[in-house]
């Protein structure tokens, strides 16, 4: 199948090494009381650490999405990611303001996003220059634009005025349609949820792709996208009619709130490879494939959401699921100002995405230099589960001689099997550090620190 080769060589191609940037965008004008998305994307994965909106009002998010884009020249592939996180905010008065921005941890590096300044009117007074495309609403998931059918697979316009195409397909507006599942009528608060959305077709296709998909705004849920190995391929039978059933898309639905949860509808446009003839009138007609888009929706699912007993009333949801956490670090002998990597792994079945690095709840000795740690993840469904783990590498810099103690990595979760909370904790280290290799200059103020001091905390 088309798909399968397409996989194959997504795999053989390389990466573009880039600088680090981080960009914001958003509508400059927006309607008082409209929901409108804040966007903010960066050329490697990160993490939030904190975020701004100004006078402007919170309302959901951060979506998380990544697109792709591929080249292909001189025999030499190369593949580009960029990671985007989609808020959605709201303008409650008028004027004119302006969102300071988002902080991102990217290997080690905290990058700041650009302010943006967003004018909020009152409905009538907007101008007509900005396009929502009937998606202001949405939280919006960026899609590879992958080149599956030939040219520039972002248009399906001709290449030139006196060129046409003639798509030969028999699809029709009901022989396809997308379904939204999950495999739970309950959820406890803060549990991940696995929405699966499916594309159902009559016909044998080609191929195909996802040129977007997005979701109504809701406060009641977090969603986030989760890795899928696309080209997975069914037949399911529907009042008699066969239908062709590829699995679209994933997400992890995080409940925010309690009782009844609408997961929203999906709104996606769907990109098929159908049969068409391309007519030129110096080269003549020429048959091929090509892509058309076909505008889905995908329907509601409701969630009844349970409280945790005793839950925190700290804004911040629980960790819900079933965890084991480990640590390694890269050397035990060191000399003062050389940098040592401890990893911290947690890794199982649940909310992976909500973990952040105070959560790990480590007691760094006060004499290290400690630098926000690198963060990679890897999560994907297992099933009905939201599955995969998460890792964090902190470097630290003992400053002076001695014998320091790193205490093992502390985390706290409700388990959603015992039905009670957890607490699990990684291996403790110690690191026996050298007198410093290059001496301090003379005019140095020399400190007064005792050898061979032990750092416990």
């Amino acid at each position: 199948m088309f798909l399968s080769l397409f996989l194959f060589v997504t795999s053989c191609v390389t990466k573009a090494q880039d600088e680090s940037v981080c960009t914001a965008k958003a509508p400059s004008e927006v309607v008082m009381g409209q929901q409108f998305q804040y966007t903010v994307t960066t050329n490697e994965k990160g993490t939030v650490l904190d975020t701004d909106f100004g006078k402007l009002e919170f309302v959901g998010g951060p979506s998380m999405g990544s697109s792709t884009s591929i080249s292909i020249a001189n025999g030499h592939t190369e593949q580009t990611t960029q990671y985007t996180y989609t808020y959605v905010l709201v303008g409650k008065r008028e004027g004119t303001f302006t969102i300071p921005g988002v902080s991102i941890s990217v290997d080690g590096k905290v990058l700041r996003s650009n302010p943006v300044e967003v004018r909020v009117v009152k409905a009538g007074k907007q101008s007509q220059q900005e396009d929502q495309g009937g998606f202001s609403d949405f939280f919006h998931f960026e899609w590879p634009d992958f080149n599956f059918f030939g040219g520039d697979s972002r248009s399906q316009q001709p290449k030139s005025k006196s060129e046409s195409v003639e798509y030969k397909d028999e699809i029709k507006k009901d022989d396809l349609f997308v379904k939204a599942e999950i495999a739970q009528a309950e959820a406890w608060q803060g549990e991940a949820v696995v929405v699966t959305h499916k594309l159902y077709i009559k016909q044998d296709i080609k191929g195909y792709d996802i040129a977007r998909a997005n979701y109504a705004a809701t406060d009641a849920l977090w969603l986030d996208r989760l890795d899928l190995n696309y080209g997975d391929e069914s037949t399911e039978t529907i009042k008699g009619e066969r239908y062709h059933v590829y699995t679209l898309m994933q997400t992890a639905a995080y409940p925010l709130k309690t009782g009844k949860v609408t997961i929203p509808k999906l709104d996606l446009i769907v990109r098929i490879g159908v049969p068409a003839v391309v007519k030129n009138p110096f080269w003549g007609n020429m048959t091929t494939t090509r892509a058309k888009d076909f505008r889905l929706t995908a329907n509601e699912l409701s969630l009844k959401v349970k409280p945790l007993p005793g839950a925190r009333n700290d804004g911040k949801t629980e960790t819900v699921g079933h965890f084991d956490i480990s640590a390694s670090i890269s050397k035990t002998e060191v000399s003062a100002n050389q940098s040592v990597t401890l990893t911290v792994t947690v890794s199982g079945n649940g909310n992976l995405h909500h973990i952040e690095a105070k959560d790990l709840n480590i007691d760094f000795p006060s004499d290290c230099d400690i630098t926000y740690p690198k963060v990679s993840q890897r999560i994907g469904a297992k099933g009905n589960l939201v599955s995969g783990s998460k890792t964090f590498k902190f470097t630290l810099i003992p400053r002076s001689e001695g014998e320091y103690f790193i205490p093992g990595a502390s985390f706290t979760y409700y388990d959603d099997e015992t039905e009670t909370y957890k607490t699990i904790t990684s291996q403790d280290f110690r690191i026996d550090v050298k007198p410093a290799r290059t001496p301090f200059h003379q005019d140095e103020e020399k400190t007064d620190k005792p050898k061979g001091k032990v750092y416990k905390i």
